[in-house]
């Protein structure tokens, strides 16, 4: 490892870094070693090895030997969203960050986005990262620095209607202030758990920048929670999704909550034809209770009327909407 200087920038404010870490064996050092060697060195480095089978516990124990910036943890496996609550729950930095464990940022990241920060006055900044699922949905210069009042940050993010990079449903590609997140945690034990917890940080922020440099590179795998089938547990997405529409209706946040809403909606009518098309009968049950548990909410909301007719057909008579989706 090499030596760590910084250069021009106060380094008082301390970072925290939450890793959590499952089965990244091949990942791992990677991993560890790209955050070891950033740029800013004011770093507490906490690795949370989520009882990982492998030897990822043993190579987080000889990076804490090399490294008194290193903090683990070992833990029963409980999933990602808990060992991310883990890593919070004793985080002392002024800022938080998150990486995953398979995933490797580049040397400077945290020193770009700690100066931007102060620079702008921003309670949360983003930067651009590698390995997308799927194309960038527009174009802007590289380098340069999008500043946002957080409230219209959530409305780019929950309205379903405008594709825009900025802001990601990643918690690993932003450094937050940590008085935007105190006392806030992801849904123990689901996956896709950023969702609610990135609307409640926003509305507790103030201002958000979007610095478009890639400074993360992310591993896409075919095994990772997010990139599995259909299945039960990807429904947690509704949920979350829920969860978050709770936490909007608490706050007073009609405009936020309508817009969440309808992105619930439009989730809900995705998911019921995946289960119906793999025979998933007991997931579809499900789903189609919750849509027609919300028939009213739904029918009166501002879904587009394009997807208002989809449900339409879908209360008139659901065989036909599944025979339609499918032929389309």
């Amino acid at each position: 490892m090499r030596e760590h200087e910084d250069k021009g920038l106060n380094t008082n404010w301390k970072i925290s870094v939450i890793v959590p870490i499952y089965k990244v064996e091949r990942y791992i050092y990677k991993c560890i070693e790209s955050i070891c060697n950033q740029s800013y060195s004011n770093l507490e480095i906490l690795l949370i090895d989520d009882g990982s089978p492998d030897y990822c516990g043993a190579i987080c124990d000889e990076f804490a030997k090399k490294d008194s910036r290193i903090k683990v943890f070992h833990i029963q496996n409980s999933g990602q969203s808990h060992a991310r609550n883990v890593g919070l729950s004793v985080a002392t930095g002024d800022f938080i960050g998150f990486v995953d464990g398979d995933d490797w940022i580049h040397e400077d990241m945290y020193e770009r986005l700690l100066t931007t920060a102060i620079e702008k006055s921003a309670d949360i900044v983003e930067c651009n990262f590698i390995g997308r699922k799927e194309k960038l949905p527009d174009k802007i210069e590289e380098g340069i620095k999008v500043v946002l009042d957080t409230h219209d940050a959530i409305i780019r993010q929950l309205d379903w209607s405008i594709t825009s990079r900025y802001p990601s449903t990643s918690v690993w590609s932003k450094l937050f202030r940590r008085i935007c997140i105190e006392g806030l945690f992801f849904p123990d034990g689901k996956i896709h758990e950023e969702f609610s917890f990135l609307c409640e940080a926003f509305l507790n922020a103030d201002k958000y920048v979007y610095f478009n440099k890639c400074l993360y590179e992310r591993t896409l795998r075919d095994d990772s929670t997010t990139a599995e089938k259909f299945s039960l547990r990807t429904m947690d997405k509704i949920y979350v999704y829920q969860m978050r529409n709770e936490m909007l209706k608490a706050r007073g946040e009609t405009e936020l909550l309508s817009l969440s809403k309808q992105q619930e909606f439009i989730l809900l009518i995705h998911f019921v034809v995946q289960a119906k098309n793999i025979g998933l009968k007991s997931e579809q049950q499900v789903l189609e209770n919750l849509i027609f548990g919300q028939k009213k909410a739904i029918l009166r909301s501002n879904l587009p009327i394009r997807k208002k007719m989809q449900y339409i057909i879908f209360f008139i008579n659901r065989e036909l909407y599944y025979s339609l989706k499918n032929k389309m």
